[in-house]
């Protein structure tokens, strides 16, 4: 009996305060818990300082962040931080610095398409895509301003992603073949055929002869060529991501008239030598290398750039006149 007698006498709380649990409120201060305890940044101005002596220059050379870091891992920092801290003004350079931050205008004329509809014939997207090729090569042209005729003839390896740029006086079927013609004679027959077996290109004028882009100096056929469907130049994305890298160096409206072989050469160089995160940070021109050899890299005029001394920026060809 004194135990139940106990029990009824405590069986209500005797704490004088008394707290309700409010779930709205708690989560809230929790959430305010957690963002008050992310301000700032985890290191000291001299480390920051340090960071920014590498990581500002390199910006303005027009390198991205991924080519910062996967060539200065002692940074360590990931690629997101580093866009965080250039949005805070942590560094000398801005956000705006970034060479992708301010896109180009899109495209506002088409160059001349192939009236001959029949050189499609057995070369449409669909034929191509039924070949399901593990590899190819992309080609397209790029254009000077209206002050120039001179063009561009642009080819991308799609495995390898390197990028070739040859400068032809003007966007003609006959510039074309003569840019092939002389590829065919430093690289050799069979080389050219096994390096250039498969081309992919869109519907320009220029490329109206696949005939005779297809056959060799001595009427050997050297490659395959096939044709994208109107308008839809992201069947050869690849080339034209590599256009976007090229015009960083080569803004529209920029004329050709004075640029040499040489100048293209040192461009293309540059973007070869960038690091690509789809090849796990290493560069097209070293795995090309791997695929094709020292040889045929040095036929096609290339080299490798340091990676401190990328340069992606209109500047690379201004320093070189």
């Amino acid at each position: 009996m004194s135990v139940m007698a106990v029990t009824k006498k405590i069986s209500h709380c005797t704490i004088a305060h008394k707290y309700d649990y409010n779930a709205s409120f708690a989560d809230r201060k929790y959430r305010e818990k957690l963002r008050d305890s992310r301000p700032g940044i985890n290191m000291t101005k001299r480390e920051l300082h340090q960071k920014d002596k590498v990581i500002s220059p390199l910006i303005k050379r027009g390198q991205s962040s991924y080519h910062i870091l996967i060539n200065h891992p002692e940074l360590d920092m990931s690629v997101r931080t580093m866009y965080s801290y250039l949005n805070q003004g942590l560094f000398t350079t801005r956000d705006m610095d970034l060479k992708r931050k301010v896109r180009f205008k899109p495209r506002k004329c088409h160059k001349t398409q192939i009236t001959n509809r029949t050189v499609f014939a057995n070369r449409l997207y669909s034929d191509f895509c039924n070949l399901e090729l593990p590899s190819y090569v992309e080609m397209d042209t790029v254009h000077s301003s209206r002050e120039s005729k001179k063009t561009l003839l642009t080819l991308f390896f799609t495995k390898e992603k390197l990028f070739l740029a040859f400068l032809m006086n003007r966007c003609t079927e006959g510039s074309v073949r003569l840019v092939f013609d002389r590829l065919e004679k430093r690289l050799g027959t069979y080389e050219f055929a096994s390096v250039f077996e498969y081309i992919l290109t869109d519907r320009g004028s220029e490329f109206g002869d696949p005939v005779a882009l297809e056959t060799g100096v001595n009427g050997i056929q050297r490659s395959s060529i096939y044709y994208c469907d109107p308008m839809q130049s992201g069947q050869k994305g690849g080339l034209e991501q590599a256009h976007t890298m090229l015009r960083m160096i080569l803004p529209k409206g920029t004329s050709f008239e004075f640029l040499t072989q040489w100048d293209v050469n040192t461009i293309v160089n540059h973007i070869n030598s960038t690091p690509r995160e789809i090849l796990g940070g290493r560069t097209p021109y070293s795995m090309a290398t791997e695929t094709f050899g020292d040889e045929i890299l040095k036929a096609f005029q290339l080299r490798p750039i340091e990676p401190d001394q990328v340069n992606l920026t209109p500047k690379l060809i201004r320093f070189n006149h």
